[in-house]
């Protein structure tokens, strides 16, 4: 059994069973491959592959299973290259961040801007998407770090670190009947238009329970991909939305108004999401430092080992 024999099984599984696919992904031959596969197989003894004349169906449950596997024998293998490069090439390697837009776009900027000026060699790559996926970015090793919301999916192989807090707003127009509430209320928000995150976050998804506790329905008209959209549509007059306080800037949201809802609503919690069997490298701890100073190395690697050890 070869690694580059499990590397092809992996990529094939990630290329939805497409030999080609693998091919071009890994920069070789298809008949290579395939070649290869027909190695691994008759070394295991098993049948990878369900097969219909020359076309591929479907893994079989043991390939599921090794490729399981491999995949965390090939992460590991990285990690070991991680560690010689952290020796050899001193303060100089890539960081790979995926965040969601709100961290992307109201907390990314100055952090990068201090990061950059300590570690000038070190190239930083952001991928931005939903809570899930920014989480399946980490989990799958794209991502060293994912900064988001906790996802109302789970993901067992990761460790999510909370480092902040971020208090929610409900925004209006300039001109809407709740400003003229004292303290607003969930019937209130209930009887107008409501304009939401559809990103899959725990966070909007509590909001949900909270109205159903309440036994009221919300009004919900719209779905945003990113906080921006959602203000857009506020400011268009199609609706209320309740939204990260960071996210509001009285200057340039000069036709929008936020109102209290703290005693509604509990904060976003803001997480960091790492692989638990994931080599950080130096420079990744002081990124994380810079966002959160209690989070320094000592702390995240006593967070890691204890995760692993429940795990």
């Amino acid at each position: 059994m070869k690694l580059h024999q499990l590397r092809y099984l992996c990529e094939i599984s990630r290329q939805g069973l497409s030999f080609s696919s693998a091919a071009t992904a890994l920069h070789t031959s298809q008949p290579g491959i395939s070649k290869q596969i027909r190695l691994l197989e008759e070394e295991l003894g098993v049948d990878l592959f369900i097969r219909n004349g020359n076309r591929i169906v479907e893994m079989t449950e043991p390939a599921r299973r090794i490729a399981a596997i491999a995949s965390l024998v090939l992460r590991e293998l990285e990690d070991i290259k991680a560690v010689a490069e952290e020796f050899r090439e001193g303060g100089s390697g890539h960081l790979n961040i995926a965040a969601t837009f709100t961290f992307a776009r109201y907390i990314l900027p100055e952090a990068f801007r201090n990061f950059v000026s300590r570690h000038p060699n070190v190239k930083v790559n952001l991928l931005q998407d939903s809570p899930a996926q920014v989480s399946r970015l980490a989990s799958s090793g794209e991502a060293d770090i994912a900064m988001t919301t906790r996802p109302a999916e789970d993901f067992p192989d990761l460790l999510f670190l909370e480092y902040c807090k971020l208090p929610r707003i409900l925004l209006v127009p300039g001109v809407h009947p709740l400003l003229r509430e004292k303290r607003v209320t969930l019937k209130a928000i209930s009887m107008h238009p409501l304009i939401t995150l559809d990103v899959g976050s725990h966070g909007q998804l509590q909001m949900r329970e909270l109205f159903a506790r309440s036994h009221l329905e919300p009004n919900i008209v719209f779905a945003g991909v990113d906080v921006d959209v959602v203000k857009a549509f506020v400011e268009a007059g199609l609706g209320i939305a309740v939204l990260p306080k960071l996210a509001f800037e009285p200057r340039r949201d000069s036709k929008l108004r936020a109102l209290d809802v703290n005693h509604l609503f509990d904060p976003h919690v803001g997480c960091l999401a790492i692989r638990k069997n994931h080599y950080l490298r130096g420079y990744a701890f002081d990124f994380i430092k810079l966002l959160a100073s209690n989070l320094d190395r000592r702390a995240v690697e006593k967070a890691i080992a204890t995760a692993r050890a429940a795990a």
